[in-house]
């Protein structure tokens, strides 16, 4: 009797390290996911008046009514991550330096966006103000897409079919939509074999299930889809959605 107890207990056992080795590879699987449709800010601030890099400045954005920053090294060199696609004002404060902040920045996924800025001393600088930094972006990982379609913020404002978004898709090349006006066809394949994706989370309904309003960028991966999205025999939507401060410019 206490031997089948005994075995009964070690399976129960072993049942319940594979159920938790399954649940941390999900919540791993997931977090990379979301991770991926990240982008980044990196920059250099100097001193104006000697080109030098100034050390120990706060550099932050707003998020979601909390602020995400970092601070410089001492080559002046900062990093801002992850932040979601959208828009953001990069505000840099230091003692003896005062507060200066850009304009607003375009955060897109998978990318770096650097903006350089320059402060002037506390004495020469009594409020603060608004500068035009140095932006450019360049891909976070280097890839050769050809075969992504994209639809950006703007294009999707002026679009008739903004309170549809899967219709919307259809205006990129190699996208039909099916005659129920729901499913869609890329390249001919079946709807079935197309994947949804939002905000690096895998739709279960096989449909965007978000308004038209609140999507900052779409792309159609229609071939060469990428190996962490997985076996695709398809194509793949991916949606990402607005920020908070988006969000909350467009409501005013």
């Amino acid at each position: 009797m206490k031997t089948t107890e005994r075995i009964n207990l070690e399976i129960l056992s072993n049942e319940f390290i594979k159920k938790i080795a399954l649940l941390s590879f999900s919540i791993l699987i997931i977090c990379s996911a979301m991770l991926a449709q990240n982008g980044e800010i990196k920059g250099v601030i100097k001193d104006k008046a000697t080109g030098e890099p100034i050390f120990n400045v706060s550099v932050y954005v707003e998020v979601g009514g909390s602020l995400k920053g970092a601070v410089t090294d001492f080559d002046g060199k900062y990093t801002i991550k992850p932040l979601s696609t959208g828009t953001y004002k990069v505000t840099a404060k230091s003692t003896g330096f005062g507060t200066i902040e850009t304009k607003e920045v375009k955060i897109t996924s998978d990318k770096i966006t650097y903006v350089d800025m320059v402060m002037e001393q506390a004495a020469t600088m009594l409020n603060p103000f608004i500068i035009t930094a140095v932006i450019h972006e360049i891909p976070l990982i280097s890839k050769d897409e050809p075969h992504v379609q994209a639809l950006t913020t703007d294009e999707m404002k002026y679009s008739p079919n903004l309170r549809e978004p899967i219709k919307m898709v259809t205006m990129l090349p190699g996208v039909t939509l099916a005659n129920n006006g729901k499913d869609v066809y890329i390249r001919g394949a079946r709807p079935t074999s197309t994947q949804f994706i939002t905000d690096g989370m895998k739709s279960i309904t096989g449909e965007i299930g978000i308004p038209g309003q609140a999507i900052g960028a779409m792309k159609v991966y229609t071939g060469g889809i990428p190996a962490k999205y997985g076996d695709v025999s398809g194509g793949i939507i991916i949606v990402e959605t607005k920020s908070y401060f988006d969000l909350a410019q467009q409501f005013k």
